[in-house]
């Protein structure tokens, strides 16, 4: 459930406007049988408080990564910039602040740092991918990205990124919609190699076929190789395929865990959280989101500095993590404990080369805290 309708209010706009194929065979993996080797995740350290040095007071954060040195970076969607941390949690600088003028953004919606060092932010409605330099220098808007968004970004090799891009076309007097996950230049808004692709109609009385159809239909994580791992948020599949630098697929794997059904308390909680986040983003008009019956059997996906890639469980409320190699092989289980009932199911968790990060996006405490963690025995 990584962020929900980032564009929404792009979306509504529009709605009262209008009233490679490989030649090799890739190596197939069958679902493999869960291990039994499970390990914790452990606290290290947190950033954010309530009230005090407003360097350190969170009010929603929307995505984290590290910096070329290892520093933590904190997107921060209400207070429109990011922030960097040390490991030791001290405050570093800030990139962006509030506003229409060079280096401000309205409504952040994604950010990440390439490859080549630079800090990305993603904001449609100051014109696109605003890029800042390791010093915090504003470099200018590389991409404009204003009526067809593309949201979600992560780092791939070079200054590319990898992100979803949905586009609107009227073909017969009927308004479709064409998602995207591709992988993108820095300084385009159009992909160069596509992974995936659907077509559909839009129906504006009925916005959760929108959502689960593009917004919520795919998960991926790339890493600075170039390589993609992209996967189906799926209730009934869980499966990952894995792309090269060229886009050709080199794997498919999965694994076999059961469904899992959710209760009408926690789907109608679901539903409010996420009806009342999209408001608080700047949607106008009713969302009436209803989520699936079900848990996506994906939630989520990561690489760390040894090539392993940590996929999040959607079905466990306590925050639970297979890891893979590249061959698909199930290395072992972590599991992020303490973390119980239906609170689990808001938390995010953030792996790169530079370590592991976890916050929740519905804190019990009331206020955000970003988390560093560690795997127990390394």
């Amino acid at each position: 459930m990584k962020y929900l309708l980032t564009c929404i209010s792009f979306i509504l706009a529009l709605a009262v406007a209008a009233c490679g194929n490989g030649q090799e065979e890739p190596a197939v993996n069958e679902p493999a049988e869960d291990t039994e080797v499970v390990l914790e995740l452990l606290f290290v350290d947190s950033i954010g408080v309530e009230l005090g040095d407003s360097n350190f007071v969170l009010g929603s954060i929307e995505a984290s990564s590290h910096t070329l040195d290892g520093n933590i970076l904190i997107l921060d969607r209400p207070a429109c910039c990011v922030r960097e941390y040390t490991t030791g949690g001290e405050f570093v600088r800030q990139y962006g602040r509030r506003g229409t003028g060079p280096g401000e953004v309205v409504n952040p919606l994604s950010m990440t740092r390439l490859t080549d060092g630079r800090i990305v932010i993603l904001d449609q409605q100051t014109g696109g991918l605003h890029a800042f330099s390791p010093e915090g220098e504003w470099l200018g808007i590389t991409a404009e990205i204003l009526s067809e968004p593309i949201l979600w970004i992560a780092p791939a090799e070079s200054n590319t990124y990898v992100g979803t891009h949905n586009t609107f076309d009227v073909v017969d007097g009927q308004l479709l919609v064409t998602a995207v996950v591709g992988k993108y230049e820095s300084d385009s808004g159009e992909p160069f190699i596509t992974y995936w692709e659907n077509t559909f109609p839009f129906d504006f009385v009925d916005f959760t076929v929108l959502i689960n159809e593009s917004y919520f239909a795919n998960v991926f994580t790339s890493d600075r190789d170039g390589n993609v791992f992209l996967a189906k948020r799926d209730t009934e599949e869980y499966r990952i395929t894995g792309f090269d630098v060229n886009g050709e697929v080199f794997v498919e794997f999965g694994l076999d865990i059961p469904m899992a059904e959710k209760s009408e308390p926690e789907i109608i909680e679901e539903a409010e959280f996420w009806n009342t986040r999209a408001r608080n983003m700047g949607a106008n008009g009713q969302l009436n989101y209803l989520p699936d019956p079900f848990r996506w059997k994906i939630h989520s996906m990561g690489i760390d500095d040894q090539q392993r890639l940590w996929v999040r469980r959607g079905t466990e409320e306590t925050p639970t993590l297979d890891v893979f190699d590249y061959e698909g092989n199930h290395l072992f289980t972590a599991e992020l404990p303490g973390i119980t009932g239906l609170p689990g199911l808001f938390w995010e968790v953030h792996v790169d080369e530079f370590g592991i990060l976890a916050w929740s996006l519905d804190p019990l405490d009331g206020y955000q805290k970003l988390y560093i963690l560690e795997l127990a025995g390394e």
